[in-house]
């Protein structure tokens, strides 16, 4: 066992219903299985009892919060977690820092340098590029020369860089010539999307699922219209929002649409495979080429099919092991048809089902990170 513990810092744990919490919980279990001692730093929106935490005065920084007011979010609670590292720092053999929140991340890998701490810094999405995606920035600011600065200083100075895609471990690769870059890809949680539950019985009515947050990245107009194509096609076709969505009159109007309430991991593993596809369509973005959503994992988790677009990483797994349907573009008429017509053609439907199912167990999370952590055991300290 190392002499010193690993802190693991994140915005989002247990029992958060986030993509950052279900990156970091496997992480540190899979951590404590090899014998390491962890501490996890996170946000006041964790549990309060959970041993393992270490909570901030202030809350996970919000996705629907005004950008500025997601600044001062994200640079409050990376001050406290930081100066909480400082109280720690004899205590502490490696950092393991995930981003975004970005410039929460930024300022804790920032920290651990000052306190000479090693650490592993964990790209889930990479800022600020994504800020020029969504046209908040452009590359000629001084603004996103500084953010592009701070970026690569963060990458400069950490014993690792993990990327979750082999689109962003090739990009970034392109552009920053250091050796320590590493791909960990996300999987979903073996542990809890069992192959027991593959065997729950499906709804009666054939059922389209989502779940998450509609967040920068999705297009909720989108959705809207492709449920409005699919019931004037074939209004016996349901589909299920599962998540925190504003109430609206566009989705009251929604015949065959319900809306379901945030599900921990546990409910949605029982309640997925009841399902027959699963939804992840982004916006058409030159970053959205680059991503795998948590959320299409958790699909081949539960042995869902997925409908998957815009072309990009994603789509390109979804294909080469036929793990669904794939769509070069967002067009929601071509996916309306195609939902109809995964609906009639039983064939189809069932040998994409049978895909997923051979498939599934090579993106198990638990399966990556063991492989992960015993390539890296001399960062562990092991």
């Amino acid at each position: 066992m190392s002499a010193k513990s690993i802190a693991i810092i994140s915005s989002e744990y247990f029992p958060l219903k986030a993509a950052g919490a279900s990156r970091m919980v496997p992480l540190a279990e899979e951590l404590l299985n090899a014998g390491q001692e962890v501490k996890v730093y996170s946000s006041k929106s964790v549990g309060k009892n959970n041993p393992l935490v270490v909570r901030s005065f202030f809350p996970t920084p919000k996705n629907s919060s005004k950008l500025w007011f997601r600044f001062l979010q994200e640079v409050l609670l990376g001050t406290d977690l930081g100066i909480r590292l400082c109280f720690r720092r004899n205590k502490i053999g490696l950092c393991i820092i995930t981003s975004p929140p970005f410039f929460m991340a930024c300022i804790c890998a920032g920290f651990a340098r000052c306190l000479q701490l090693p650490y592993l810094f964990d790209v889930r999405d990479r800022y600020p590029d994504v800020l020029l995606d969504l046209k908040v920035l452009n590359s000629n600011q001084l603004i996103f020369r500084f953010l592009k600065f701070l970026e690569f200083s963060v990458y400069k100075h950490a014993s690792r860089v993990t990327l979750v895609t082999k689109a962003r471990l090739r990009e970034l690769s392109n552009t920053y010539k250091k050796p320590n870059l590493v791909l960990l890809e996300n999987g979903f949680d073996e542990a809890i999307f069992t192959e027991k539950r593959l065997k729950n019985s499906k709804l009666e009515s054939f059922t389209v699922v989502y779940h998450g947050r509609l967040g920068r990245f999705y297009d909720p107009n989108l959705y809207l219209e492709i449920m409005k194509k699919v019931y004037s096609l074939d209004p016996s076709i349901q589909f299920i929002l599962i998540g925190e969505f504003q109430n609206s009159p566009d989705l009251e109007r929604i015949e065959n649409l319900r809306i379901s309430p945030p599900m921990s991991l546990e409910e949605l593993s029982e309640f997925l495979p009841k399902c027959h596809v699963g939804l992840c369509v982004l916006r058409e973005l030159e970053a959205m080429k680059k991503v795998f959503p948590a959320k299409a994992y958790d699909y081949i988790g539960a042995g869902l099919p997925i409908l998957a677009g815009p072309d990009g990483e994603m789509c390109e797994t979804v294909r080469s092991l036929h793990l669904g349907v794939t769509f070069d573009q967002t067009n929601p008429e071509m996916i309306a048809k195609k939902i109809v017509e995964l609906k009639t053609d039983n064939l189809l439907w069932t040998k994409l089902s049978l895909a997923v199912k051979s498939n599934r167990s090579q993106f198990g999370r638990r399966k990556i990170l063991k492989d992960f952590l015993k390539k890296e055991h001399h960062l562990l300290g092991n």
